[in-house]
């Protein structure tokens, strides 16, 4: 794809941003008793940010959607609180996966860089990781499996230094004693055949240990909406991580990424960072998702391309 085929999804009125914001904050708080803690990792109100940094770039997709007539489906692949999470939506008889990383850069867009020059990153730590998941459908009678890379800045990066991230989670320490006991002494991260309990209770314990304004939104990053993969374009990713971290090192000069000691790789002099092993490619060499829509790029509405 071309760097004029990149889409900015930067007209969302702040009203509706900050709904979208408070509603993936919330669903992010209340399914994290039935989600896997993949990245081993203790701290509550950090589990709680990356499930809904996710659900932001989703929400964020769907409303750009909405807006522009793209016939996408949600509400197939939308699970409750308490059940594993399928693909993000249906489009054209093919089940999509949204694959969003979150960037660091100076400004409201990235200057330094081209947006086609990030890496589409699909998780690939081990078989049955979402990569090797490519090829199984999860949807009644869909086509085929897509990836959809999308990209949000999470905090500038100014001489090598990070600010502060767009969003912070906000929460007494009792209500983190409560999700915790959901976690650990109750749901241990499995999901549920049957509701175990309902919203209205969970929200009424939360409000009973504290405050209800559950985070703290310090700026809107605009979704960026780049390329997508499918069968077709399987064969140009790479494994980066590990043994494989060489791989498409010499894509650009100076070198496309370098690994630190401990193992992480830093794409664009600190622009991404990811510390697990991933099937890679650079954005460039993938068909936009613009490329999908005749006319599109003329009549887009909250949005606009580079």
């Amino acid at each position: 794809m071309l760097e004029n085929e990149v889409i900015i999804v930067n007209g969302v009125p702040k009203q509706i941003y900050e709904n979208l914001i408070n509603d993936c904050v919330k669903y992010s708080i209340i399914s994290l008793p039935f989600t896997i803690n993949r990245m081993n990792i203790s701290n509550v109100k950090q589990r709680v940010l990356n499930i809904a940094k996710g659900k932001i770039a989703e929400a964020l997709f769907k409303f750009f959607c909405e807006q522009n007539n793209i016939p996408s489906n949600f509400a197939l692949c939308t699970t409750p609180f308490w059940t594993v999470d399928r693909r993000d939506f249906l489009l054209h008889g093919d089940e999509w996966d949204i694959k969003n990383n979150f960037i660091y850069h100076d400004g409201d867009m990235l200057v330094h860089y081209h947006y086609t020059e990030l890496p589409a990153l699909v998780p690939n730590r081990y078989h049955g990781d979402q990569w090797s998941k490519r090829t199984e459908n999860t949807i009644p009678n869909s086509l085929n499996v897509k990836f959809l890379f999308t990209f949000l800045k999470n905090a500038n990066l100014i001489n090598g230094i990070r600010g502060r991230e767009f969003l912070e989670i906000v929460l007494s320490e009792s209500q983190i004693q409560f999700i915790r006991n959901l976690y650990c002494n109750k749901y241990k991260g499995q999901p549920q055949h049957n509701e175990p309990f309902t919203e209205e209770w969970f929200w009424e314990e939360m409000a009973y240990r504290g405050h209800t304004n559950y985070y703290n939104l310090f700026f809107r990053p605009f979704l960026v909406i780049t390329g997508y993969c499918d069968r077709s374009t399987w064969d140009h990713f790479k494994d980066t991580g590990g043994l494989a971290g060489l791989n498409y090192r010499n894509y650009l000069n100076p070198s496309w990424y370098s690994r630190s000691r401990t193992g992480s790789l830093n794409f664009l002099n600190g622009t991404l960072w990811t510390t697990i092993t991933n099937a890679t490619c650079p954005i460039s060499v993938l068909p936009s998702f613009l490329s999908m829509f005749k006319g599109l790029k003329d009549r887009m509405i909250y949005a606009t391309t580079l």
